[in-house]
C-alpha cells in the first residue's frame, strides 16, 4: 500500500453515548451489538459483572463507567461486544448511535501516546467533531478482560 493511500484511508467509527459524552470505536474492534436487552438486565440490576447471551455464548458484561474515566451512566440500554483475543466481553452503554466514516487529516485529531491507567483501561487516542459535538475515540485493544 502506498503512503498516499494510507493517508486517505477512512476509518469506520461506531458512535455511542455514556453519561452524555459521545465516544467512538473503530468498527473493526467490535464483534457485535446487543440492542434489546432481556428484562433481567434493567439498569437497577447491573452488578459489578453481569453476563449476557450473545450468539449462544455467555459473555461477561461490564458497565462502561468501570472502563472509562469517571462518568455517570444514565441508563445503559445496549451492550457493545468485543473480542480481547481470548474471548468475548461486553460493555454496557447508554446508547449506540451512528457508524460514520472519518478521514485522517482535517477531520481527525490524534493524541500523543499515553500510558494505560487503572482508572481508564480504554485508551483515548483521538478526537473529531460530529454534528457539532466532540467524539472521543477509544482503543479497546488495550482492555484485557480474560
Amino acid at each position: 500500500m502506498s503512503r498516499a493511500s494510507v493517508r486517505t484511508a477512512a476509518l469506520e467509527i461506531m458512535l455511542f453515548t455514556v453519561g452524555g459524552t459521545r465516544y467512538g470505536i473503530d468498527l473493526g474492534q467490535i464483534s457485535g451489538v446487543v440492542r434489546e436487552l432481556p428484562e433481567e438486565h434493567a439498569f437497577e440490576s447491573w452488578a459489578d459483572e453481569s453476563t449476557i447471551l450473545f450468539r449462544g455464548r455467555q459473555v461477561p458484561v461490564f458497565m462502561a463507567t468501570d472502563m472509562l474515566a469517571p462518568c455517570a451512566a444514565r441508563n445503559p440500554k445496549e451492550v457493545i461486544i468485543f473480542n480481547d483475543g481470548v474471548g468475548l466481553f461486553g460493555m454496557a452503554v447508554d446508547s449506540t448511535d451512528d457508524v460514520v466514516e472519518v478521514s485522517p487529516g482535517n477531520d481527525l485529531y490524534t493524541f500523543p501516546p499515553q500510558e494505560i491507567s487503572e482508572e481508564s483501561p480504554c485508551r483515548p487516542w483521538g478526537l473529531f467533531t460530529y454534528c457539532e459535538r466532540p467524539v472521543i475515540l477509544l482503543d479497546m485493544t488495550t482492555v484485557a478482560v480474560h
